[in-house]
């Protein structure tokens, strides 16, 4: 297992270059110009594992830039770039970066698909549902068994959610799409 650099503050709090494989480092680092005064919130990055690699994504950014950023950037950046927008302040920001990046078959694109499956924004889910197939199943299911801890707080939290704000709407769970989400992730794993 490689060592990670949890003492560095900004790996701990998720920056862009934590967030994907150390092979995309330089490409990562070209996203700091469009990015540009992007800011994390304080709340500590998300730590996942991939590929046999420790990454932490940012938990949330605060990115007043154009979204059209991507356009100047190359097909692997933009990816990158829209993986990072998912974790944009903005609800509508995140689902619209989803749709770009939910059916890229790429290992470091699955935590930031699964972790707005733990929102509580239904549109955001919807969209995931209505992509399902397009997840490719080895590298969830792959990811599921990577991360047990990580995939049952998601869990925790979309059920959390629901009973928080849409528990009155949809009392059988398999009505609430979170639900339907989490089953179809752990059949995944199940392979």
């Amino acid at each position: 297992m490689p060592s990670s650099p949890a003492s560095n503050l900004a790996f701990r709090t998720g920056s862009i270059t934590t967030a994907f494989p150390s092979d995309l480092t330089l490409r990562a680092e070209g996203l700091h110009p469009i990015l540009g005064s992007s800011s994390q919130a304080t709340h500590p990055g998300i730590e996942v594992r991939v590929g046999g690699e420790d990454l932490v994504i940012p938990y949330r950014i605060h990115h007043e830039g154009n979204e059209q950023g991507c356009l100047q950037l190359s097909g692997l950046q933009s990816v990158m770039y829209s993986c990072i927008l998912t974790r944009h302040h903005d609800g509508h920001v995140r689902q619209r970066q989803l749709r770009q990046i939910i059916s890229v078959p790429e290992p470091w694109v699955v935590p930031f698909v699964v972790q707005l499956t733990g929102e509580y924004v239904m549109e955001i889910l919807d969209t995931c549902e209505a992509h399902l197939q397009a997840l490719d199943p080895e590298l969830y299911g792959a990811f599921i068994r990577d991360n047990p801890k990580y995939f049952k707080a998601q869990q925790d939290r979309m059920i959390s959610y629901w009973d928080c704000y849409y528990r009155h709407l949809y009392k059988h769970r398999q009505d609430y799409v979170g639900f339907r989400l989490f089953e179809h992730f752990r059949k995944l794993a199940k392979g």
